[in-house]
């Protein structure tokens, strides 16, 4: 079972790297963020980033 649910979620994050893939290749800006920065850093990137895409959309 444990073999099972590793491969099922193995074939779901290759759908979902083709999806996004693709969404880049149709024109959607995608901003990719490391998983590896500290959790504090990730959050402030994260934070600068909707904060960015907020302030363009108003504009």
């Amino acid at each position: 079972m444990f073999r099972q649910l590793e491969i099922a979620i193995h074939q779901f994050a290759k759908r979902q790297m083709t999806w996004f893939r693709g969404m880049e290749k149709r024109g959607t800006p995608i901003h990719w963020l490391s998983s590896t920065l500290p959790p504090d850093d990730f959050t402030s990137q994260v934070l600068t980033l909707a904060t960015t895409l907020s302030n363009n959309k108003n504009n």
